[in-house]
C-alpha cells in the first residue's frame, strides 16, 4: 500500500498517516453534517397537518482527495410520523481502504421540528466495525448502546446528562430545513439556523449563516437559484482536548452547504456540501432527488 501510494506521486504516506484522526473528523461530518445537512433533503416532508404519505429518495456523490463514494437516502412521512434510512459506501487509497455504513431514524414532527424516537448506525471498514443505537424521550437521549463502548479518556471531554438534552440524531437533523414557506429570494431566512446534534459518541452544534447566492446546475441545461450557507462546526463534548483535527474543523471558514428551495414541497434541498479537511477538500453533491406525495405531486432533480 505504501509503495503503491508512493508511485502515484500524489500522497505522502507519512502525511496521510499523521492525518488519520483529522480525516476521521471530516468523515464524521460526512455522516452527520451531510447526513444532516447534505441529505437534509428530507422532505422535511411536510408537517403533521398534511394527510397521506410523502416519500423522498436521493443519491449523493461523495468526493475526497483520498477516494470517493455514494450516499443513498430514503424517507417517508405519514401524518406527523417520519422514518428515514440511508447507506453509504466509500473507497479510498486506490481501493485499498473500503468503508460502508447504514443509518436509520424514526420519530415525530411537532411544529416543523423533529422529535426522534430511535436512531441506529452501523459501519464497517476492512479492519474495524462499530454500531450505535439510541433511544430518545421527549427531552433528549434516554439510552445509548455503543459497540465498541464509549470509554473514558483523560483528554476526552466527558458527555454528561446536560449534553443530551434537546438534541437530535444526525439523520433527524435533516428535518431542521423544513420551512412553512421556503423563500426564493431571502438567503438569510434559508440559512440562519442552528442544530444541536449527538451521534452517540460526540455532541456538537452546526450553525448556518447566509454567505452568497449561486446557481445549481441540473440536467438538461437547467439551473436553479441556490443559497450558499456558511456552516460552523462547534464541538461540545465527546472529543479530545487540543485535538488538532477537531480544532481544524472548528476553525474552518470553508464549510458550505448549498440549498435549493422547493416551495411546493415546503423544504430546501441540499445541492452540495463542501468540507475542508487537512489533506484537501471533501464534497458531497446531489446526483438525483425525487419526492412524491399527494400534496407535492412528483418532483425530480438530477445532474
Amino acid at each position: 500500500m505504501k509503495n503503491c501510494l508512493k508511485r502515484t506521486n500524489v500522497f505522502n504516506w507519512g502525511v496521510v498517516k499523521q492525518s488519520s484522526n483529522r480525516y476521521k473528523i471530516a468523515h464524521t461530518l460526512l455522516k452527520s453534517l451531510p447526513i444532516s445537512l447534505l441529505v437534509s433533503l428530507i422532505p422535511f416532508t411536510m408537517t403533521a397537518s398534511h394527510a397521506g404519505e410523502t416519500t423522498v429518495q436521493a443519491v449523493y456523490k461523495i468526493n475526497a482527495p483520498v477516494g470517493s463514494g455514494k450516499f443513498h437516502f430514503a424517507s417517508a412521512q405519514s401524518g406527523n410520523r417520519y422514518k428515514m434510512q440511508g447507506s453509504a459506501k466509500f473507497k479510498a487509497f486506490l481501493g485499498f481502504y473500503k468503508w460502508k455504513s447504514s443509518v436509520a431514524s424514526n420519530g415525530y414532527i411537532y411544529g416543523y421540528k423533529p422529535r426522534p424516537n430511535i436512531y441506529a448506525f452501523s459501519a464497517r471498514s476492512d479492519k474495524k466495525a462499530e454500531a450505535i443505537r439510541m433511544n430518545f424521550s421527549r427531552n433528549g437521549v434516554k439510552k445509548i448502546k455503543a459497540v465498541p463502548p464509549n470509554r473514558p479518556h483523560p483528554k476526552r471531554i466527558s458527555v454528561n446528562k446536560s449534553h443530551l438534552r434537546n438534541v437530535v440524531d444526525p439523520l433527524s437533523a435533516m428535518l431542521a430545513f423544513t420551512d412553512k414557506a421556503p423563500s426564493l429570494t431571502n438567503g438569510t431566512r434559508a440559512c440562519n439556523r442552528s442544530i444541536k446534534i449527538f451521534d452517540g459518541r460526540q455532541r456538537f452544534n452546526v450553525s448556518l449563516s447566509f454567505k452568497r447566492k449561486a446557481y445549481a446546475e441540473l440536467s438538461n441545461g437547467q439551473s436553479r437559484t441556490a443559497f450558499v450557507c456558511r456552516a460552523k462546526y462547534r464541538p461540545i463534548a465527546g472529543h479530545k482536548r487540543k485535538n488538532k483535527a477537531v480544532s481544524y474543523m472548528a476553525d474552518s471558514k470553508g464549510l458550505e452547504i448549498w440549498l435549493v428551495p422547493l416551495p411546493k414541497a415546503k423544504m430546501y434541498v441540499p445541492y452540495k456540501i463542501v468540507i475542508p479537511i487537512m489533506i484537501g477538500t471533501a464534497s458531497a453533491e446531489l446526483a438525483s432527488f425525487r419526492i412524491s406525495g399527494s400534496k407535492t405531486g412528483n418532483i425530480a432533480l438530477a445532474r
